[in-house]
């Protein structure tokens, strides 16, 4: 036991001044011979052994009322005093929950508000030489400072330009990266501290493994860090959020008219009737909409616009409900092209009208321009013969289309592979030039091949019938069109010869995808992802030396949405998640010079463009923070990028006060609701339990009863006759 005022034990002497009363008082009395006194002896024999009892008593009370209360002063306290002199220094890890939950306010701060001013006396009232480390559990675990610092009055001021609004809180990975950040830190006691709005998304029992997990390695670390849970902020039970926009991921071109399907999704037990929708595309109002919205309700909203001009252009979708800003609109980037360039190699060339391969192919990709019409073709193509491809003839590229190639040199397929492995598409044709060894082996060797091909399958004697392409309920965003009858059948098509694409090891090419198949059972189309690109395989010819497909309608747009799918993915994604990095592609003579990158808090960053591959690329990875990018090329354009987090924060529901003490049990923690708890909880951990508290209330219960055995001492005597009484019943029973 130690004492935070040691002097004030000195009070404890005062404990003497009853029993010197006592011995001063005792002297003070006469002797006075009574002749009467033989009367009353017996029954003062009697009641002596009481009275003595009765005084020590009163006198023991009256000694401890001024040495309890001097103990009281001194503020004992149950430790050890090495302990109390080893906690003036500590080391904190604090995870400090920045979601966009936090956002919300419930009595008119929000609450990251609170949370962040909790952390803040936290850091100021943890002893000077203690090092702490600030961890921010939304946008991807981030510290305020790189390592852990002594410098608690700039992590304090870094604490102050912090805010809430980023993606959903990662506890697991938080708690795991603050479990090893204390390994490493100096002091010998050391605490973690959680300071969030405890949100049942984030801590859901999904995670509670892991939580568990984490939990043991913090408790077998020596010295055992103590673990804290600051509850902060109100839960929210009215909240509107734009859940999800859906929308054609092809490209859009200058003209086209898109739609867009926004969700709206009310979390709160509120019913919105005229709820107000609004559409705007580059920050401009384009349509607004009201739509009735109940309780726990979610509704899709439907708008169209026609772009009108070419580049990036960002849409967006925006409810005005609820004061959590943060998921009341939702945007997205969508690069609108004036054309796709498509470079086609033509393996079987001709001057004969339509005897060449790529004739139907071109005429499908650019109809306006083969019919000379006013109106302008979105694909545009440029044809080569194999021995003319080269790595300047995949600048500005979106497509490379393979007709019936032979064959390509080794480096020509190594510009190839760099190409599609940087984001490009890649198509390729079968026909009767096809070596299928030179394809099985130099294609497929860089992953651009995603089956084999084997052998040749069915016959182009007019009396033998063909196969079809089966007629299915289509997913793939390339065929999903055909489930319109409106817009022709594959399976009105004839495919009268064709490669049997199989693979034959199996498990190789799990990644390839069948988009479509013959009725013969083999595969028709197959897609596979390689790098950033994807390539397509058909199993036959594009002109009609194997088959009447380009013939039938079907065959322009299947051609015209298998290029534009290939060409979607050329560009890195301008729509990304939480801390993924946003990569845009540039020409090769940007390499190293400067562009300019805007976050959504107007901060400005500077940007090296590098070489990569026939291109160049930039590259940006601080990602934590959803909202709108916007990158400025060298060129002078601009790109916009769209970071967005998971919708589920959107949910305010957070764990009830019970909830919150089972998950405190189970990870060995303290629950705290305030900074203010947490002083009272780490005094008694550093310092031990105080005692002056029971200590005073000791003396009160004292003093009481000091006063009820005073009266109970000097009460009235009996009455002489009584008294005689008493001694006579006495004396009888002692005979």
């Amino acid at each position: 036991m130690t004492f935070l005022n040691f002097i004030l034990l000195g009070g404890i002497g005062a404990a003497t001044i009853p029993i010197i009363i006592h011995l001063l008082n005792r002297n003070r009395f006469k002797i006075v011979k009574w002749g009467a006194m033989h009367l009353i002896d017996t029954a003062f024999v009697v009641h002596q052994r009481r009275l003595q009892i009765e005084n020590w008593l009163l006198l023991l009370i009256r000694c401890l009322i001024p040495a309890l209360l001097a103990l009281s002063l001194a503020r004992p306290v149950l430790t050890g005093a090495s302990q109390l002199f080893g906690a003036a220094k500590s080391s904190l890890v604090l995870l400090l929950d920045n979601s966009y939950s936090m956002d919300f306010s419930g009595g008119g701060t929000a609450n990251f508000t609170e949370a962040r001013a909790d952390a803040t006396n936290i850091l100021a009232s943890i002893g000077r030489g203690s090092d702490a480390s600030v961890l921010l559990m939304a946008g991807g675990v981030t510290p305020l400072l790189p390592a852990p610092s002594s410098d608690l009055d700039q992590l304090q001021k870094l604490l102050k330009g912090v805010d809430a609004g980023y993606g959903a809180a990662n506890v697991p990975e938080s708690l795991e990266t603050a479990a090893a950040l204390l390994t490493k830190m100096n002091n010998p006691y050391r605490e973690l501290i959680v300071v969030s709005d405890f949100q049942r998304v984030s801590w859901s029992e999904n995670d509670s493994p892991a939580r568990a997990r984490i939990a043991k390695l913090l408790h077998a670390q020596k010295p055992e860090p103590r673990l804290t849970f600051i509850h902060a902020g109100a839960e929210g039970t009215d909240n509107v959020a734009v859940e999800s926009l859906d929308y054609s991921r092809l490209v859009f071109g200058v003209g086209q008219t898109m739609q867009l399907h926004a969700t709206i999704r009310n979390y709160g037990e509120r019913t919105y009737p005229e709820l107000r929708v609004e559409f705007r595309v580059d920050g401009t109002n384009r349509t607004v909409s009201q739509i009735n919205l109940g309780v726990r309700e979610q509704q899709k909203v439907l708008f169209t616009h026609v772009f009108e001009s070419p580049g990036s252009h960002v849409l967006e979708v925006r409810v005005d409900a609820d004061a959590l800003q943060a998921d009341n609109y939702l945007q997205a980037s969508v690069p609108v092209w004036d054309r796709v360039p498509v470079l086609i190699l033509n393996g079987d060339p001709s001057p004969e009208v339509l005897r060449s391969e790529t004739d139907f192919l071109e005429i499908s990709l650019q109809p306006y321009a083969k019919t000379k019409a006013d109106l302008t073709d979105l694909i545009t193509t440029r044809v080569i013969l194999p021995a003319q491809f080269n790595a300047e003839s995949l600048a500005q590229t979106r497509v490379v289309v393979l007709a019936n190639v032979s064959h390509l040199t080794d480096q020509q397929v190594h510009w190839l592979n760099e190409y599609v492995r940087d984001g490009g598409g890649l198509l390729l044709f079968a026909g009767d030039r096809v070596r299928p060894d030179w394809y099985n082996q130099s294609l497929a060797a860089p992953g651009l091949l995603p089956l084999p091909i084997n052998a040749l399958a069915g016959s182009l004697d007019p009396a033998v019938p063909g196969a079809k392409i089966v007629g299915e309920h289509y997913t793939h965003a390339a065929l999903e069109m055909f489930n319109d009858p409106r817009n022709g059948s594959l399976a009105d098509a004839e495919i009268k010869q064709w490669f049997k694409l199989k693979e034959t090891r199996p498990g190789r090419e799990a990644a390839v995808n069948v988009l479509a198949q013959l009725t013969s059972g083999d595969p028709f189309l197959v897609e596979k992802k390689h790098g950033e690109g994807r390539v397509i395989q058909c199993a036959t010819a594009c002109d009609a030396d194997w088959g009447n497909l380009p013939l039938r309608s079907a065959y322009l747009p299947l051609m015209q949405r298998v290029v534009t799918y290939l060409a979607s993915t050329v560009f890195p994604p301008r729509n990304v998640e939480v801390g993924k990095p946003l990569v845009a592609f540039l020409p090769a003579l940007d390499a190293g010079r400067k562009a300019y990158l805007t976050d959504p808090a107007g901060q400005k960053h500077e940007l090296t463009v590098t070489a990569k591959g026939s291109r160049s690329m930039v590259e940006f990875t601080r990602t934590q923070r959803p909202g709108l990018y916007t990158l400025n090329p060298p060129d002078g354009t601009t790109i916009h990028f769209v970071v967005s987090t998971s919708r589920l924060e959107s949910d305010l529901e957070q764990l009830k006060e019970t909830e919150q003490q089972a998950l405190a049990k189970h990870m060995g923690a303290a629950l705290a609701k305030s900074w203010q708890d947490w002083k009272k909880l780490d005094r008694q951990r550093r310092f031990g339990t105080e005692l002056w508290r029971p200590l005073l209330w000791t003396v009160l219960a004292l003093l009481l009863g000091e006063l009820l055995l005073q009266q109970w001492i000097t009460r009235p005597p009996a009455s002489p006759k009584r008294a005689a009484q008493r001694a006579a019943e006495t004396k009888t029973r002692s005979g």
